[in-house]
């Protein structure tokens, strides 16, 4: 696979898991979908819009400390025109998740206006989280509950099984696998979710995608590189990268710089947010 038009990621448990999904929801008050501050748009699987439709929908938003400001406020103003709650905050601090367990806790459903109506306490509420792999479902949750109740690790994929997860006295989360889209055909938005890490890195044209991310870096944000790495961004792909590998040191046998490793290096660094708060969505 040398072109990115040719990049897609289907396995076949993501199938089982779309139609798991869609048979749980008959079950939950209203979904979490969680999407990426860095690519807001691009996370969001249009196929979820398909299946979630008729249930109440609050959005959070991942990464948000890695994200470019100024583009991820005039970006989430397009959901809150549609009336969507949106949370942007760091999934790992208990504090800054309140907010959104306090919104969950306040929404009132059809159910709860009958039990009212009839005197009774208010039932339980389950919300399903959603998302694309790696996109830090299972964190969110862990701090929600104040425990290890989801399997983390930060490869796509981790998460198999649906589980029921008490995150409050009141509030249920069913926490699901992550999702992809079945049919990518706007190959630019897969592309830009390999680079965010929700497909397997060892199944990607990796020259083809870092020279794609390389010079959507020197067209947006070319101050990212040249203060990070300190080397000349100018001339081909590969001697950019050769670049890297001799400022690090990267060596192969025989003295020759391993730019293989550079590139790499290049999608980790982004995704860790050391080159700085970078969005790939406009």
């Amino acid at each position: 696979m040398n072109s990115l038009n040719e990049l897609n990621w289907f396995p076949g448990h993501m199938k089982k898991a779309l139609n798991q999904v869609a048979e749980k929801l008959k079950n939950v008050d209203g979904v979490i979908e969680i999407g990426d501050s860095r690519a807001p748009f691009s996370s969001f699987p249009n196929y979820l819009d398909k299946i979630t439709k008729d249930k109440i929908k609050v959005y959070a938003f991942s990464h948000g400390e890695n994200a470019d400001p100024q583009k991820f406020i005039n970006q989430i103003k397009k959901y809150e025109a549609m009336g969507i709650k949106t949370f942007s905050f760091d999934f790992r601090q208990e504090k800054e998740c309140r907010p959104l367990l306090d919104y969950l806790s306040s929404i009132k459903t059809s159910k709860d206006e009958k039990y009212l109506k009839n005197n009774f306490p208010l039932p339980d509420k389950k919300f399903m989280i959603l998302g694309i792999p790696n996109v830090g479902k299972s964190t969110l949750i862990n701090t929600l509950s104040k425990k290890r109740k989801a399997a983390v690790e930060n490869k796509p994929g981790k998460t198999r099984a649906q589980q029921l997860i008490r995150v409050s006295e009141k509030i249920y989360i069913v926490d699901t696998p992550g999702i992809l889209e079945p049919n990518y055909e706007d190959k630019e938005v897969i592309t830009k979710l390999a680079i965010l890490g929700s497909v397997k890195f060892d199944i990607l044209p990796l020259v083809a995608l870092t020279d794609h991310f390389l010079n959507f870096l020197r067209e947006k944000y070319p101050s990212s590189l040249t203060s990070f790495y300190d080397i000349d961004i100018s001339g081909t792909e590969e001697s950019v990268f050769l670049n890297i590998a001799q400022k690090r040191n990267y060596l192969l046998k025989g003295g020759i710089y391993d730019s293989i490793r550079a590139r790499k290096n290049l999608i980790d660094e982004f995704r860790k947010g050391t080159l700085g708060r970078i969005s790939l969505d406009e």
